[in-house]
Formats: C-alpha cells, sequence, structure tokens
C-alpha cells in the first residue's frame, strides 16, 4: 500500500499559489469541523481504492490497484456571493495532471469534481484524481 496523500499535500505547498494552506482530511465528514479561518485553503483526501482481479491466475498474487484521491477547495463566500473556483482549481489541475506521485505509480488522470458544501461563509468542491500502482505478493 502506497502513501500518496503526503506526496500531494507536499506538492500543493501554497508557494505562488492562490490558496493559504494545504491539509490532509480522513473523510468529508470532517470538513465542518475543520473550516479553516483562513481561507482558500485546500484539503487532500483518499477517496476510494479498487484492486483489480490477480494477472498471474496462480501462485502469488499480482494486482493492480486503482486509487482515487481528492482535493477539496475551501474559499469564502462573502455577502452571500459564491467566488469563482476555476482559478484555484485550474492552479490544482496544473500541479497535479499528468504528476507521478510516487516512482511505483501511474501519473495522475483527472477524474471529474462536484460542488461538495455551499455554507454560511464558505463554498466547498471535490476535484478528483485517479492513479494506479502493483501489489506483488512475492
Amino acid at each position: 500500500m502506497l502513501d500518496l496523500v503526503t506526496p500531494l499535500v507536499t506538492q500543493l505547498t501554497p508557494q505562488e499559489a492562490l490558496w493559504l494552506e494545504v491539509d490532509g482530511l480522513l473523510k468529508l465528514s470532517e470538513l465542518d469541523d475543520k473550516t479553516p479561518k483562513r481561507l482558500p485553503k485546500l484539503y487532500v483526501i483518499e477517496m476510494s481504492e479498487r484492486a483489480k482481479p490477480d494477472v498471474r491466475g496462480s501462485g502469488p498474487y499480482l494486482q493492480t490497484v486503482q486509487l482515487e484521491l481528492g482535493v477539496v477547495v475551501v474559499m469564502a463566500s462573502i455577502n452571500g456571493q459564491q467566488p469563482s473556483l476555476t482559478p484555484i482549481r485550474k492552479q490544482v489541475r496544473e500541479r497535479l495532471f499528468g504528476w507521478r506521485p510516487h516512482e511505483k505509480a501511474e501519473p495522475l488522470a483527472l477524474a471529474g469534481g462536484s460542488l461538495l458544501k455551499i455554507g454560511s461563509h464558505y463554498v466547498a468542491w471535490l476535484d478528483r484524481f485517479i492513479t494506479e500502482y502493483t501489489e506483488d505478493a512475492h
């Protein structure tokens, strides 16, 4: 199993970025408890993991694992005006799309995005990325 959240947090360090902070998130429901005071902010989360069937057929297993990672963009909503998420999402995509988070993993591919939440003082958007790597039981 590869830890790919830590490399993503590092890759998204807010140097010359439109966001102020980046942090990990264990589950999406934590977002309400972690709503930051300093916005905009990014959260990186492991969304799902799927193992494909064994390719050897016999002997020690050799399987491809597909991992879906999410980046939550949280921006301030001022006076009920919803901010444009596009500039930050574009910058996140430029840093992650095609980037290899680990030497054993494939480069990140786009997996879609969706509005996550509109709160009283913030809006949150989730962009998803997919990568694959191989697990060898040998």
